[in-house]
């Protein structure tokens, strides 16, 4: 019984907590993702239609420049684990690559800081490299653009998970390719992360 009303106390406390979305609070946060897809490979020479699982790890660090406008910089990680289906050459294998990347954001917050569920927006901007191992080795640039919009549901005025969602655009291009080239990767994507909201001491 005393387990029971401690857990309701608790919970009542939780909900009534109110977010720190002030001026001069610090953000800090990071988000994950995981997602399969099929992807066509074409320069003059070869072609390739594989099979991709993507891993896509970020951090988010910022600060609140006004009430409920953060900014702030944002790197982030991504590892690709691939297998040709099929080729023009009529033979395949497994490919690995990486990207690793850096790049501001800004967000700002819709309602009251004293709000459990709080509505947000998120703009980011990430620039890095990007390096393909295995037979068909290669490194090149990465940019990538994401608008996301969602919720924030806060546990206490420090600690909140975030659930968004969005609308992302990659370009990568390979250094020294033949006649040039380019992949764009633009759609939909969501976004679970964790986030803190540390006053400044």
């Amino acid at each position: 019984m005393k387990k029971s009303i401690s857990f309701l106390i608790s919970f009542i406390l939780c909900l009534s907590a109110k977010s720190q979305l002030n001026k001069t609070t610090w953000l800090a946060g990071g988000a994950g993702s995981f997602y399969s897809y099929t992807e066509d490979y074409n320069t003059s020479g070869y072609s390739e239609t594989s099979k991709y699982t993507n891993i896509d790890v970020s951090a988010s660090i910022g600060y609140f420049l006004a009430d409920k406008f953060a900014t702030g910089l944002r790197p982030s990680f991504s590892s690709t684990k691939g297998e040709a289906i099929r080729t023009s050459i009529g033979s395949g294998g497994s490919t690995n690559s990486y990207r690793l990347g850096i790049g501001p954001f800004v967000r700002y917050y819709f309602l009251k800081s004293d709000q459990q569920f709080n509505i947000l927006a998120d703009v980011s901007y990430q620039f890095g490299f990007y390096q393909r191992l295995g037979s068909l080795h290669s490194k090149g640039k990465n940019n990538t653009f994401s608008l996301m919009g969602g919720s924030e549901i806060f546990f206490n005025e420090t600690a909140g998970v975030e659930i968004l969602l969005g609308y992302a655009q990659k370009i990568l291009s390979i250094d020294n390719a033949q006649d040039g080239f380019d992949s764009k990767q633009k759609g939909f994507q969501a976004s679970v992360g964790f986030t803190l909201h540390l006053r400044k001491l």
